[in-house]
């Protein structure tokens, strides 16, 4: 059984990924302002580290709840997909540290950058939404009430904005 104690921290982890999806694009919306210092040190350590983190954690918990449900076709199936998006939300975030550096002589035009974020936040939306649906697919009758009434809840939270 998949119980809510399971998706805890899976739907903790996406609510504190939607407000870095906010700051990335209010910092999108006040562009050609660029931020400052120290927003960008703190935007950088945001996606350096607590991303990353979460990216392997919800690698490590889909791999222990799927498990034995992954030699079926749509398991695998899924979990490789939201594993290649995870790749390339990690590559995203990447360039943005690499654009948020101090380096006047490589500063990438607003228009540009703000295409970077945009496309970081629009893809980050997506991948969790994916990862919630996947959940509640391939959990099926595993998942107790609890656990699917916390993960319908964050599916409604995620479809509202």
């Amino acid at each position: 059984m998949i119980d809510e104690l399971d998706l805890v921290r899976l739907v903790s982890d996406h609510a504190a990924l939607d407000q870095l999806c906010a700051r990335i694009e209010t910092l999108a919306d006040r562009l050609p302002d660029r931020p400052t210092p120290q927003e960008a040190e703190a935007l950088c350590d945001a996606l350096r580290i607590g991303f990353g983190r979460q990216v392997a954690r919800d690698e490590r918990m889909l791999a222990r709840l799927f498990a034995a449900e992954l030699p079926q076709p749509l398991c695998h199936t899924l979990l490789d997909h939201i594993a290649t998006r995870h790749t390339a939300c990690l590559l995203q975030a990447e360039d943005i540290i690499v654009a948020l550096q101090p380096n006047p002589d490589a500063s990438l035009c607003s228009e540009a950058f703000g295409f970077m974020l945009r496309c970081f936040f629009q893809a980050c939306r997506q991948a969790m939404a994916i990862e919630e649906m996947a959940v509640l697919t391939l959990g099926g009758q595993r998942l107790t009430p609890a656990a699917r009434a916390l993960l319908v809840d964050r599916i409604a939270i995620s479809c509202a904005q």
